[in-house]
């Protein structure tokens, strides 16, 4: 997996290093596929860096205003990496490097990330997948709570009925969790 932070005392003094999850035990018989894991982290590890470079871009574009919708959606479509790389299954490691080690002040809005940091950049992996038309529709908030609920918004009528009621009603995040949530229990 994706190498971490990891904090470490040597003399009596504590630094943070990177560390992989990954471990070579000589001996073990399993050298060649061990070699083969770090060699996967150590790719994972190179395209997180690659994205992060192009995370703070989006970040220095919003330093001096508001983060909006789009601003999101443009990390979200950064972090479609993972797919095109074929990390699908590291994913929810990679977000906790990008967004936990590396930028939770991107993320966040401060050092400390908090206990459900990977949720984050998820949706915006997944506002990164929605159309493009589609995104101005609704806050950051509405998409957050749409895109917690897989059945929701892979269905693409109750998805567009949903954006509808939202600019038609106007409805506030709480109003839309519950219709959000009788729409996933109804599917």
């Amino acid at each position: 997996m994706p190498i971490r932070k990891k904090k470490i005392k040597i003399d009596g003094k504590e630094i943070e290093v990177d560390v992989y999850d990954t471990r070579l035990i000589p001996g073990s018989g399993k050298e060649e596929e061990t070699i083969e894991s770090l060699y996967r982290e150590d790719k994972i590890e190179d395209k997180i860096q690659k994205a992060v470079k192009k995370i703070d871009g989006v970040a220095e574009e919003y330093k001096n205003r508001k983060k909006d919708i789009w601003f999101y959606y443009k990390i979200g479509e950064i972090l479609q990496f993972v797919d095109r790389e074929g990390f699908i299954k590291e994913r929810g490691l990679i977000w906790e490097r990008i967004a936990d080690n590396l930028r939770p002040e991107i993320f966040f809005g401060k050092k400390a990330p908090p206990k459900k940091s990977k949720r984050y950049p998820e949706i915006m992996y997944l506002l990164g997948k929605q159309k493009k038309e589609d995104i101005p529709r609704i806050t950051w908030s509405h998409w957050f709570e749409i895109l917690q609920h897989p059945r929701v918004y892979k269905n693409r009528d109750i998805l567009c009925s949903l954006l509808q009621e939202c600019e038609i009603k106007c409805l506030s995040s709480e109003q839309l969790r519950k219709r959000v949530q009788e729409e996933n229990k109804n599917l």
